[in-house]
This record gives C-alpha cells, structure tokens and sequence, in this order.
C-alpha cells in the first residue's frame, strides 16, 4: 500500500490512488485538491479504467474541509 491521500479518502479513491504510479498520483492530488469540476475529474478517470462518481469527489473534498 502506498501513501495515503490527505484526509479520510473512502476505499474507492484510496484504491484508484494505490493503483496509479507516482506521477499519476501526483496529478490526482493536484486535481482533487484545486477545485476542478468533480464531474470531470470522474469521468477522467473512468475513461482511464478508475470507477468513481463524481459524488464520491465531492464528499472526499468536503470531508477535506471539515478537517481544515
């Protein structure tokens, strides 16, 4: 297992983030973490074999803010 995300990622980005190589983590993170649309940022992912909702984005970056 690798680094975790910041926060409390549930299981399904935890398990995207695992999979990717560093790099590819890195610009997840980046993406996660700048406001990008939730929507696109999912559908990105799908396109690349990373089954997420949008919804799933957005209440991990909710739960980002509560911690804040």
């Amino acid at each position: 297992m690798s680094e975790a995300l910041p926060g409390q990622p549930g299981p399904t980005l935890q398990s995207i983030y695992d999979e990717l190589e560093p790099d590819e983590r890195e610009s997840m993170v980046i993406r996660l973490l700048d406001g990008s649309s939730a929507e696109r940022l999912a559908l990105v992912l799908r396109k690349h074999g990373h089954h997420v909702s949008a919804s799933t984005i957005r209440t991990y970056r909710r739960s980002l803010q509560e911690d804040v």
